[in-house]
């Protein structure tokens, strides 16, 4: 590769090259082969400047960095003021800017993304354009999956792990999808890719706002700090859609008065502020919900087997972009009529004749748990169960406001455990029961494999059993172990055994 091509946008405040060619690019010294270019990154748990020397004495050609400190006498070198935001550039350059012929639309907010974005994805293929997408759940050209690892930094920034991967395999993804044939770009953007420049050699056509509620906050240290995070992302883009009576939406467009904004509400009494409203809202519990969009260029009647008061936020955003981007207002119906949502976002599993349901879900915050479980009530169970647990080496302040929310609306809670990573599980579970004081019916199963087959064996008919947290997930985190754990799989295996036993067959 041409160190000048990898280099082209890049800041550059001093550098010596004596060579004109590397074998390839990395972040991480451990591995470096021989002749790649190593790019230094400040990570949250360690700097990548302290391993220059160790990356040269393993054969890198050059180093890009924000200081020479570190880095061995005579060797190449390349100075930028912030070498994250030079990883992105360096990668897309890699592969040779694989989005400048594609429409391009980021979506970020708390929740809903993943929702939002798989929305928009359906109604572009339904409207004949071929569409690549990159979520939280798969990244997908068209309507097939491209294997895509996801997870943190390069250096084991483990913080932004989930959403948005690393530019390596986020503009390697796009570079795949313009090598099939996508014409657009969705993709989710998640605050710690926003503060850490993953996506910043893209500039958007058009970006989504769901929703900001308290999440990350042992990242971020504050709202106004997490809203500034997002806000990149618009201060990027032509375009911005948002849902009006979202509490953050007014002082987001205050942030970016230069972009065009284009606003959504599901509020009769806020239909002549905005652009775009959902009028007429019926919700049909397990059904589905219905309502007329009214926009400034269409007026139609949804009916859609989606749940839940948030997902109307979810279609508006959808829509509004979709038809901006030139879909048929009858191909939006036709699509809405037949959605079904994206894997472990309030999920119905298919169990066969049994009398309960089981939803997976892949609710982690306060806000995400609260519009699950409201979404539950709306179907009326005869009992509503829900099963969660929260994340390690995360924000410990919303455990016990979950544990609060959960015994505001379950009849039954079950606290778990849900990736522990490198905390003591127990005392996870303890600051999520601090919430749960004086809840009628409320256990701790640690296990929560065992604590899944305990709730499918005692399910009552007409029960819904709600599990949350995991969602799309099929693995668990204890220490810096992954193991495989397929949420969907065990409740199947547990309904099983429940039928065999019921049956005689099974002494379980």
């Amino acid at each position: 590769m041409e160190i000048g091509k990898l280099l082209r946008d890049i800041p550059v405040t001093e550098a010596k090259l004596t060579g004109k060619e590397v074998t390839g690019i990395t972040s991480d010294s451990r591995r470096v082969q021989g002749g790649e270019l190593l790019i230094c990154i400040r990570g949250l748990h360690h700097d990548g400047h302290a391993y220059a020397a160790d990356g040269v004495r393993r054969g890198a050609a050059a180093v890009l960095a924000e200081t020479k400190e570190g880095i061995p006498d005579g060797t190449d070198y390349i100075l930028t003021p912030d070498t994250r935001l030079a990883e992105a550039l360096v990668w897309n350059n890699r592969y040779d800017r694989p989005t400048e012929d594609m429409a391009k639309v980021g979506i970020t907010g708390t929740g809903g993304k993943t929702s939002t974005a798989y929305l928009l994805r359906d109604l572009l293929l339904a409207d004949g354009k071929n569409p690549g997408c990159i979520t939280t759940v798969s990244t997908t050209a068209g309507k097939e999956e491209i294997p895509t690892p996801s997870g943190g930094s390069s250096v084991a920034d483990a913080a932004g792990a989930m959403t948005t991967p690393d530019p390596e395999y986020f503009y390697g993804a796009i570079a795949e999808m313009r090598r099939r044939g996508c014409d657009t770009l969705i993709y989710e953007a998640s605050s710690h890719a926003l503060s850490m420049h993953k996506t910043d050699a893209i500039r958007p056509d058009t970006a989504l706002f769901t929703n900001l509620s308290p999440e990350h906050m042992d990242y971020h240290g504050s709202m106004e700090r997490y809203l500034a995070t997002k806000a990149r992302l618009f201060s990027m883009a032509k375009t911005g859609i948002l849902p009006l009576e979202d509490p953050w939406a007014g002082r987001l467009m205050e942030l970016v008065p230069e972009c065009r904004w284009i606003t959504c509400t599901a509020d009769p009494a806020k239909f002549t502020e905005c652009d775009n409203a959902a009028m007429r809202i019926r919700y049909h519990g397990a059904a589905g919900i219905s309502f007329l969009y009214c926009g400034r260029d269409a007026i139609f009647r949804v009916q859609t087997p989606l749940v839940g008061r948030y997902t109307v936020y979810n279609i508006l955003l959808a829509v509004s972009c979709g038809l901006q981007m030139g879909v048929d207002p009858f191909t939006v119906r036709r699509t809405l009529a037949a959605a079904h949502p994206p894997a472990g976002r309030m999920q119905r599993l298919e169990l066969g004749k049994v009398p309960f349901t089981v939803f997976i879900d892949y609710a982690h915050t306060p806000a995400a748990l609260e519009q699950v479980l409201v979404t539950a009530r709306e179907m009326h169970p005869a009992k509503l169960t829900v099963l969660f647990g929260c994340g390690g080496d995360r924000d410990r302040s919303k455990r016990p406001v979950m544990g609060e929310i959960a015994g505001r609306y379950a009849d039954k809670v079950v606290i778990t455990d849900d990736n522990p990573r490198t905390e003591d599980p127990g005392q996870i579970r303890k600051e999520i029961l601090a919430g749960l004081t004086g809840h009628p019916d409320c256990t701790e199963i640690p296990d929560r494999r065992e604590a899944i087959r305990q709730v499918i064996r005692e399910a009552a008919a007409g029960e819904m059993i709600l599990l949350c947290g995991k969602g799309h997930e099929t693995y668990e985190i204890r220490g810096k172990t992954k193991t495989p754990f397929d949420e969907a799989e065990i409740v199947r295996d547990a309904v099983s055994s429940r039928n065999r036993s019921d049956t005689g067959y099974d002494e379980e």
